[in-house]
């Protein structure tokens, strides 16, 4: 991967030297060309006479890997945005026009990041924005709006990103700097129209277009687990090294499986021990980050990335097949329960609901049950970090007032959601919201942190085109990802083939939770807090007195942890 910095509209070699310099981890932009009119740097070989910094692989359709040179000449040439067509993981930022336009673009999934800010004259653009805030131009305030967001899905949706000023390039868009003025465009979109098709001839066609994507990445090594997807990775590239990193048991007991499954394989396998957690991983994990993630795996893939590192350079990982080929079981039971509506007594649990017992499930449940005519508040009632009402009472006065002046809600979400069919809504949920912003996000800072690059075929825009025209009746089965375990008859064993799909769990005992609640008790005090002006420290201390009472305070209390930890290091560093 590579680090793109820059500013345009005045020659600064200050400010891009300070970006520079905190890109070092991604990449070292040790190439760069400055002018009267921009400043810009990149960790590879800039054309002054038609610059294109690039970090990643678009290609066309039809041709492969495109250069530097191809890129611009390909935008050059471009009647509109929505004739692009640029596939692959790739950002760019194109000079047009003898660097009086410019454009900054990301690729459909968000795989590669590109974060910018507007100045009164002149606007800089980083690829991680660790290096927009080092540059010394852009003043430290929170986006009160975006911590709103953060607390409902765990991430921060875009566009606008969690400082004020300081906003992502949309995966799938082209955003326009011009004589001043910003605008963005669309690009590419998903075609997410349901076709049926027999589950038979279905598999054959997955079974082909992950053998193309992993052909297109002529991988090495593959991170590996005791899982099918990973497996099925392998299946279709012979030859490929397997890195298994063994992590403590609060994390996760996966070495016996993973063994299991490359002895039946017959591919070699040495387990490397990933180190044991510390007050000061989570601190480093948290500045690789760029924003906070409610996300406990976060963790866990650092220590892997980091005892990876010692074992190459380049793998490819099974991450994105449980969001586009039913893993998760959410899908189907939206779908399910979303078209029972009509027998729920909506009015009778309405005037029952202030009654129920303060049990988040029976609550949640509830509010689910009295909101299905609204597809995004029925969804978010089950699955937010804290629903509406949790963070009113989770808020101070100040944080509420401010909220709700600037509109409250979450139009990053609801755009995505229709009355009709509940799987299409979360299936385009997560690939315009919450693979960019939360899977793909961790996945790049966290390598680009231990200098590795991580592919993931699942995710290759031939494999994602298929998976999104899948109907439900030929995705989802009483099994996750029937449609896999279908394609990979033959080509598995029947042990790997059927396993049950596993996650990191979250810590609840052991050395690796004392270690988080440690970090807990040094971030999150009453001080603290009331000098934050963002929260009542009564709500945030029941939070974190009642840690393990259940899913939902495990996640809000994860949730407010990586915040104070993400602005202790990040916006008080």
């Amino acid at each position: 991967m590579d680090a793109l910095c820059g500013i345009i509209g005045k020659h600064d070699t200050t400010t891009l030297d300070a970006m520079i310099n905190a890109l070092h981890g991604r990449a070292k932009a040790v190439h760069r060309v400055s002018t009267p009119r921009y400043s810009v740097a990149a960790s590879h070989p800039i054309d002054g006479d038609s610059i294109c910094l690039l970090d990643g692989d678009p290609r066309l359709k039809s041709t492969g890997v495109l250069s530097p040179a191809s890129v611009h000449c390909h935008c050059s040439s471009l009647g509109n945005y929505s004739h692009l067509a640029l596939l692959g993981p790739y950002t760019c930022v194109v000079a047009l026009d003898e660097g009086r336009r410019w454009l900054l673009m990301r690729d459909a999934l968000g795989r590669r990041p590109m974060f910018y800010f507007q100045g009164g004259n002149f606007l800089a653009f980083a690829s991680e924005l660790k290096a927009l805030l080092a540059s010394g131009i852009v003043p430290k305030r929170l986006n009160l709006l975006a911590v709103d967001r953060y607390l409902t899905l765990r991430f921060v949706p875009g566009p606008e990103s969690i400082v004020a000023g300081i906003y992502r390039v949309e995966p799938g868009h082209v955003v326009e700097y011009c004589d001043g003025h910003v605008s963005s465009a669309r690009s590419t979109s998903f075609d997410i129209q349901s076709r049926e098709q027999p589950r038979e001839i279905a598999a054959r066609e997955l079974r082909l277009h992950l053998s193309n994507a992993m052909d297109r990445e002529k991988p090495d090594n593959i991170l590996w687990s005791g899982g099918i997807d990973c497996a099925a990775l392998a299946a279709c590239a012979p030859g490929i090294r397997p890195t298994f990193v063994s992590l403590e048991r609060g994390w996760q007991d996966e070495a016996r499986l993973a063994a299991e499954s490359a002895r039946l394989m017959k591919m070699p396998l040495a387990p490397i021990h990933a180190r044991r957690l510390t007050e000061d991983t989570v601190h480093r994990t948290v500045r690789a980050l760029d924003e906070p993630l409610a996300d406990p795996s976060v963790l866990a893939l650092w220590l892997v990335a980091e005892a990876a590192a010692e074992n190459g350079q380049h793998f490819v990982s099974g991450h994105g097949a449980d969001e586009l080929l039913g893993g998760y079981p959410r899908y189907n039971f939206l779908q399910k329960a979303h078209g029972a509506k009509r027998l729920v007594p909506a009015g009778l649990l309405a005037d029952i609901l202030p009654a129920l017992p303060p049990n988040a499930f029976i609550r949640r449940g509830g509010r689910y049950l009295t909101s299905m005519n609204d597809p995004l508040e029925s969804y978010l009632s089950l699955v937010s970090v804290f629903d509406r009402g949790e963070r009113e009472d989770l808020y101070s006065g100040a944080m509420n007032s401010a909220v709700h002046d600037l509109g409250g809600g979450i139009p990053a979400v609801q755009d995505h959601f229709t009355k009709g069919d509940m799987t299409r809504n979360v299936l385009a949920l997560d690939l315009n919201v919450g693979i960019p912003n939360l899977l793909m996000t961790k996945c790049d800072r966290i390598a680009a942190a231990h200098g590795i690059d991580i592919r993931f075929p699942y995710l290759d825009d031939e494999v994602v085109a298929f998976a999104v025209a899948l109907a439900p009746s030929t995705k989802f089965g009483v099994r996750s990802k029937p449609l896999l375990r279908r394609a990979m008859r033959g080509m598995l064993p029947a042990p790997v083939r059927l396993r049950a799909r596993r996650d990191f769990r979250f810590p609840q005992s052991g050395r690796a939770q004392r270690v988080i609640e440690n970090v807990a008790s040094q971030v999150v005090t009453p001080e603290y807090v009331d000098a934050t002006g963002l929260f009542r420290w009564n709500a945030v201390d029941t939070i974190l007195r009642e840690a393990n009472h259940n899913i939902y305070r495990r996640r809000q209390f994860w949730a407010l942890v990586m915040f104070f930890a993400w602005y202790h290091n990040v916006m008080e560093a």
